[in-house]
């Protein structure tokens, strides 16, 4: 294949590409801030497109009506841009289920009936779709915590009269989702070895909390700490947001004897974003949806889930745990390789893929080039930045941190200083994934990066 890109070139490719930008379909006039023609009667969600004439989304471009950049996403699943795109058919699920009404609580006791069997989950175990998994853990602790008592769920999260408000971590896992934990009202207790696990044991103890992505930084495994927790008859949480795939893990891990485990809906599984998975025992699961939306005067009110949200989160998982891992892994070569096509005459080369399957958490290759140096006068650090202030369309974001906005740090540190202890790559590479990449924005990518090394200096 060959390329031979210019200014116009790439824009030529943006604008066939625009379908990408919006699910109406927009067309490259759109992009430009133009008014563009009724769309047909049936957009790529399944849904009948209605055509707005006035007003919001008059112009086709509702991104620039706002004024906000979309943005290609080369970061990754992080919440920040938006978490992943939707399958049209999630967006068809999610349109049926706008159609009626129906009983929030008996969709949700349907819903995870539906889960379990898709999960492989053991007997006596089943699902329930929360606001994300920060949610889950959330109205996961404030079940363990009040039970079905109806003055604990009003109380909390004033748990002081409880009989069980201790919740074991070992030090390594503290992250900073342990803070919707702590939201409950529950007193974190830390411990680094199994001996200080056991000893940390007391009657106000109600569950160990295990973070699947830092299992590798602590000295109790899973297994372990399951079989602790069971010994000394308490629960076991097992936060595992971003550790799907493999897809096996859906059913290892409740499979281990978890008592809870959490999975976020919007990443890889690419359903709604606001939306989660909690699997676990049926009794811990009625009493995380008493303390959940759409039940009033609960801690989990906030967390309110949709019945559009659920039935699109059902047909995410659905495909999710149904899809060809071997093709799926194919399609992001084959991504990869439209972009090396493009750039290798600018001496710019391909590195060796980077691929761990059974990483912990946000499991996807990782592709990356080499810039010859003494043809190209531009670092690596450039070109992402280039790719970012790409417009009207961005590639990626240099400012997309998963932590989110930051506020004030009274010590005076800033944030500068916490980027500097980060690891420093290879000056003369850049690299990122192309996973959440939308059919035809490889090329897009392609033909910017072409653009970009056109224009650098000559060394």
């Amino acid at each position: 294949m060959k390329f031979g890109w210019s200014r116009r070139s790439f824009l030529a490719t943006l604008g066939a590409a625009s379908s990408l930008f919006a699910p109406s379909v927009l067309g490259a006039a759109g992009i430009f801030g133009k008014k563009r023609k009724p769309a047909a009667s049936q957009s790529l969600d399944g849904a009948a497109i209605v055509p707005i004439t006035t007003g919001l989304g008059s112009t086709g471009n509702i991104y620039a009506e706002l004024g906000v950049t979309p943005l290609i996403n080369i970061n990754g699943t992080v919440t920040v841009i938006g978490g992943s795109v939707m399958d049209p058919q999630v967006m068809e699920l999610m349109r049926r289920g706008n159609e009626h009404f129906v009983l929030i609580d008996e969709l949700e006791i349907a819903a995870g009936k539906f889960i379990a069997n898709v999960c492989k989950s053991p007997a006596g175990y089943t699902g329930l779709v929360t606001a994300g998994a920060a949610a889950a853990l959330v109205v996961g602790y404030a079940g363990m915590m009040t039970e079905d008592l109806e003055p604990r769920m009003r109380a909390i999260p004033d748990v002081s009269e409880f009989p069980r408000n201790e919740v074991i971590i070992q030090k390594s896992h503290r992250y900073p989702f342990d803070h919707q934990i702590r939201q409950t009202g529950a007193k974190l207790v830390e411990v680094e070895t199994r001996e200080e696990m056991i000893a940390a044991v007391n009657p106000k103890t109600v569950a160990i909390h295990f973070t699947n992505i830092l299992s590798d930084k602590g000295k109790v495994s899973g297994p372990e700490t399951v079989a602790i927790a069971k010994e000394h008859s308490l629960y076991t949480f097992n936060d595992a947001a971003a550790d799907v795939p493999p897809v096996e893990r859906l059913w290892e891990y409740p499979s281990l004897g978890f008592d809870l485990v959490a999975f976020s809906g919007g990443k890889d599984i690419r359903g709604p974003q606001a939306a989660g998975i909690l699997i676990g025992r049926e009794e811990l699961m009625r009493y995380a949806l008493l303390n959940m939306s759409p039940q009033e005067d609960r801690i989990g009110r906030c967390c309110k889930v949709g019945k559009e949200t659920v039935f699109g989160m059902l047909k995410a998982l659905e495909l999710f745990v149904n899809q060809n891992s071997d093709a799926t892994l194919h399609t992001y070569d084959e991504r990869a390789q439209v972009i090396s096509d493009a750039i290798k005459k600018f001496g710019v080369v391909a590195l060796p893929r980077q691929y761990n399957p059974e990483a912990l958490g946000n499991v996807t290759p990782r592709y990356s080039w080499k810039i010859d140096r003494s043809r190209l006068n531009i670092s690596g650090h450039e070109v992402m930045q280039n790719l970012a202030d790409t417009r009207p369309l961005g590639i990626g974001s240099m400012g997309a941190g998963a932590g989110g906005m930051r506020g004030r740090n009274p010590n005076g540190s800033t944030e500068e200083e916490h980027h500097s202890q980060r690891p420093q790559r290879d000056p003369d590479s850049f690299g990122f994934a192309v996973w959440q990449l939308k059919e035809g924005e490889d090329k897009i990518i392609a033909g910017r990066l072409a653009e970009i090394f056109s224009e650098a200096p000559k060394a």
